[in-house]
């Protein structure tokens, strides 16, 4: 089986997440122009995490800072 044909050519900007609101739902983490956007599920003013969805948040947190300090750098 030789290379990989299907890559990932563009920086990841978006970054999908389980959490409860009244049931289980999926807030949305993302970066533009260097500056980092949550987006909870429609209708929620509040979320909650646990375990396993902290340890995702703060995967895709600091992923999403290291991706907006790049944009920010130029």
């Amino acid at each position: 089986m030789g290379e990989s044909m299907i890559k990932v050519t563009v920086p990841k900007r978006e970054w999908l997440l389980r959490c409860y609101t009244d049931h289980e739902d999926v807030m949305s983490v993302e970066v533009q122009d260097g500056g980092i956007d949550l987006f909870l599920p429609t209708g929620s003013d509040t979320v909650r995490l646990e375990a396993a969805q902290i340890a995702a948040f703060r995967e895709a947190l600091d992923e999403a800072i290291s991706r907006a300090e790049a944009d920010l750098r130029g």
